[in-house]
């Protein structure tokens, strides 16, 4: 089953200053601090403890995997589109796909308790709330669903519940090839997740 949302969400912001490189180290880094931030909004909030990690693919499924081994946890998937190409400053298409036929085999049956759902960039909000709006049919009336990437473009209407740095530039991540010709910046190593309030 395949369902394409409209997305209203205004532009991502690029600055223009430089390309963004999320080296692997500093990646799995980020992912340490995410689960660690998981469980303690988990205990602060009271809510009950993260029952399932699911990674949107394709950016978000790497991620996924290592926060919810943390977290000693299988991970699940969901495909979901935005864009139509990984090239440095493509537009998004205004348009979120999502495929749940790539989510139901390896998924619980009902989801419940706290689901921790995972992308590598919060761009403009619009995936998250797609995902979220196709898994809640899926999920108990009392579940809760918490949003982490590893990075949130600064236009992001609606940041991640948890992230670790907030972005106005391009990001290759470390799945993805560094565009010929284009040097790159690394991002520094965190040293704490952001929180939404």
């Amino acid at each position: 089953m395949s369902t394409s949302i409209a997305s209203s969400a205004p532009g991502r912001v690029f600055e223009h200053h430089r390309l963004w490189q999320l080296h692997t180290s500093v990646m799995l880094q980020a992912c340490r601090l995410l689960a660690t931030a998981a469980v303690q909004l988990t205990t602060r909030e009271h809510l009950d403890a993260v029952s399932a990690v699911i990674g949107i693919a394709h950016g978000g499924t790497t991620p996924a995997r290592h926060i919810a081994a943390r977290l000693g946890l299988q991970t699940h998937t969901v495909r979901a589109s935005h864009n139509t190409t990984d090239a440095p400053y493509s537009p998004a298409t205004g348009t979120v796909t999502c495929d749940l036929n790539s989510w139901q085999p390896s998924a619980p049956t009902r989801l419940a308790g706290t689901v921790l759902v995972v992308d590598d960039i919060c761009g403009s909000g619009a995936t998250f709330t797609a995902v979220l709006d196709v898994l809640r049919p899926f999920a108990e009336p009392d579940t809760r669903f918490l949003t982490c990437a590893l990075c949130r473009n600064r236009g992001a209407y609606t940041p991640p519940d948890l992230y670790c740095w907030d972005v106005a530039d391009w990001v290759v991540f470390p799945w993805e090839d560094v565009p010929a010709g284009q040097p790159t910046t690394p991002l520094p190593y965190p040293n704490q997740v952001i929180i939404r309030d």
